[in-house]
């Protein structure tokens, strides 16, 4: 979905317009492109085309974060059906990487995903987002 080390998602909206108070930008790290999501409040990824994840068994993501106490990423589905995971957040901050089993998804549809969402609180970086086995 979006990555330096993979090819980012065709198509994709790294910022669709949800009404969200979220500053997105794109920021090297390291000489790493990474999305920072300053203020967060909510911020989505709108893929170009519709996600069929049944194959895999993980959503992978890279994040950081020196002043939030509050994270959470969603996978949606048409409906809209959607579904939260509840991120640790680390004090006093520091890069995690975590994998998500998908079945903490459910009810999202994952022959059908379209959309990721993180809400919280703080800035927050994010990197290497990829569904894998």
């Amino acid at each position: 979905i979006f990555s330096d080390a993979y090819t980012n998602g065709a198509g994709s909206d790294l910022n669709p317009n949800w009404g969200q108070a979220t500053v997105t930008t794109q920021v090297s790290i390291a000489g790493n492109n990474t999305l920072k999501y300053a203020g967060l409040n909510y911020q989505g990824l709108q893929f170009g085309s519709a996600q069929n994840v049944t194959a895999r068994n993980f959503l992978h993501l890279d994040y950081y974060t020196a002043n939030s106490t509050s994270l959470k990423v969603y996978l949606i589905s048409p409906g809209p059906v959607e579904k939260s995971y509840t991120l640790t957040v680390p004090s006093p901050g520091g890069w995690n990487s975590v994998d998500i089993p998908l079945s903490n998804f459910a009810p999202v549809n994952l022959s059908n995903v379209i959309q990721i969402k993180f809400d919280g609180n703080g800035d927050i970086y994010v990197d290497n987002i990829y569904f894998r086995n």
